[in-house]
Order: structure tokens, then sequence, then C-alpha cells
């Protein structure tokens, strides 16, 4: 195993892979990364699904960094985009062609990846004809510009964010490249079911954006924390990481207080409404519209949630429940009262 010490989130260590941190400190992660450390030791391919910005590249980079390919670079392809012409050239290179203007022969990424791991970056993007070309390519991994049939010895991981069963069914993409690549499937989790992490992420990153900006460590209040619970984070960790990269370079104090997060908060939260509502994917540039909430509105809808689900799990008994979240008892009943969550006493009969 290479989690570190597993007894509790406030523990872990940040797994190094390369040049790259991963904070593992949710139950259902702990799982994933130690399924990765078993699948990286064979030569499978692997599918990896989630949601845009969750953290799919860290687990495809941790495949290959625990892998006996691991003396090897990464290649990464992406696949969004690319126009379906492309693709033997990428993968298989090209060499000179005076009719067409090439002057020099460059290797694809077959070649470059021989010995070695190769993503295939958001693969359900690609067109049904580059699909076809591509599974003729998984099938044989043989070919090259210069007529070399060896077969090359890749190992593939796919990512995406779209729901691939679906995809099959309405015709979007090939049953047998579904299969070809879903070997094994990891499903990575987004970051409002992993909020044991949350804290541990935005303090890391908080820091590194601090350093990046040659300036001193901020430190993010309890009322802050609270606010960044409460957010759904559509965007997942890539979100998280540029609100804490922004107040890094915004603000000018040492403790990032609620009504710091709220505004970002609020901002994320209008830009993001339409395009949840359409079910369209997130915007490419940053989110933009104008915050119009207090701070007070959104702590309160955060401690009715909490404290009914504290009733909720401890079939309404207040004092356990005010211990689930560390409230003094006389608090958690005032508060229940104010709330009009108090358990109804049960009468005679009932």
């Amino acid at each position: 195993m290479f989690l570190g010490d597993l007894a509790g989130p406030a523990r872990l260590e940040p797994l190094t892979l390369g040049a790259q941190r991963v904070i593992v400190g949710d139950p259902r992660m702990v799982q994933l990364y130690a399924l990765v450390e078993r699948l990286a030791q064979v030569d499978i391919p692997v599918l990896i699904t989630g949601e845009t910005g969750c953290g799919k590249e860290l687990v495809a980079t941790a495949l290959h960094a625990r892998s006996p390919r691991a003396d090897r670079p990464l290649i990464v392809f992406n696949c969004a985009g690319l126009h379906t012409g492309l693709l033997e050239d990428a993968l298989f290179g090209h060499g000179e062609d005076a009719a067409s203007g090439v002057t020099m022969a460059a290797p694809g990424l077959l070649e470059a990846a021989s010995g070695s791991t190769l993503v295939l970056d958001e693969v359900a993007e690609l067109s049904l004809e580059a699909q076809a070309k591509l599974l003729r390519v998984l099938e044989s991994r043989r070919g090259s510009w210069d007529g070399d049939l060896r077969e090359r010895d890749v190992r593939i991981v796919a990512t995406t964010n779209r729901d691939l069963e679906a995809d099959v069914a309405a015709g979007r993409l090939y049953g047998d490249l579904f299969l070809r690549l879903s070997v094994a499937t990891l499903e990575v989790p987004p970051l409002r079911h992993r909020l044991a992490e949350l804290p541990l992420l935005a303090t890391a990153f908080l820091e590194e954006a601090c350093r990046e900006n040659g300036r001193g460590v901020m430190r993010i209040s309890d009322g802050a924390l609270a606010v960044l619970c409460a957010y759904s984070w559509p965007g997942n960790i890539r979100e998280l990481k540029n609100v804490m990269r922004y107040v890094a370079a915004a603000l000018t104090g040492d403790v990032l207080f609620a009504a710091h997060v709220s505004e970002q908060v609020g901002r994320l939260r209008t830009a993001w409404t339409p395009v949840l509502r359409s079910g369209a994917t997130a915007p490419a540039g940053p989110p933009t519209g104008l915050p119009f909430r207090p701070i007070a509105d959104e702590l309160r809808e955060l401690e009715i949630t909490r404290i009914r689900e504290a009733l909720e799990a401890t079939s309404g008994n207040q004092t356990r429940a005010a211990g689930l979240l560390a409230m003094p008892t006389r608090t958690f009943f005032a508060k229940a009262k104010q709330y009009g969550l108090t358990p109804r006493k049960k009468r005679y009969g009932d």
C-alpha cells in the first residue's frame, strides 16, 4: 500500500505522483486508490469516469506512477476536438511528404508510449469515424508512418465525464470500443460526496497559492469552512482550487473569513445555475455574475441542514444529536426550537 497511515484523514500524508500531490481523506477515495495500487501492476485497460474537475487525471497518473512502466514518461492524448483525419497521424505519426508540404517526419503517440502508458482523455468526444479507427488501433497496436508493423507495448487508460453505456445505447459510441476500454472501470466521486477532504484540499490549495504569490500563509476560519462545505461544487476540485487562487491574490489579510468565501460562492452559484438547468457542460471561461445573498442566510441554511441530519441520525434524540455536531446541548435545543425542528413528543395512545 502507498496510502500511508489510514487511521484518520487528519493524519494522512499527501501522495506524491511525480510533481503532483494527491490528498486522500475520504473512505471512498482510500478504497479507490487501494484498487489503483492493485490495477497498476497489471496491463489491462482501465476506464476512469467522473465529473469534470473531480481528479480523473490524478487517478490516471497514479496508475502509471505505481506501475512497472513508471520509468517511462506518461503520454496523454486529448481526444476532445480532434479532427478525424488527424487521428492516425497522431497515433502512428507521419513521414516526409513533399506533395502535402510535410518536411519533417514525426513519430506517433503509440511509438512515444511504447513501454509506457497512453491516456485517452475524454475518449467519448471522438466522432464515430475516429472511434472506428481507434478501435482498429487498440485491436492490433500495429502501424506506423514508415511501415513498421511491430506491435507496440502500450498500456491504455481512458477517461470520460460521460455515461458511456448511455452513449452506446444512443448510438454515439461503438459498443466494441466501450468493451475494449472498460475491462476495469474506476469511478471518481464528485467533491460534494467527499466533504471530509474539502478542508484538507482547501488548506493545501490556499497554502500553494500563497507560496506562488510570495505572501504569508492564510488561515481558513471555521465560518469560511462552513460556507465552503455548504456549496455543491459542480466544478469539483478544479473549481475549489480556482477559488483559493483568487482569494490568495485578492485579499490582504491573514485570515479567510466567511464573508470573503460567501462572495465567491455567490458568483459561482449565479454562473452555474443556467448551466446546470440546461444540462450543458461547465463554461470554459471564468464564472461571471454578481452575488446578492447575505452570509447570514447561507449559515442559517447550513445550520438547519446539519441539525435536521443529526436528528435523523439519532432518531430524534436531541442530546445525542448535539454531540454529533459538537454543539452545547442548551444551544442545540434552542436552535432546534427556533427552526421548528424539535421532535414532536409522543402522546399516550400514539
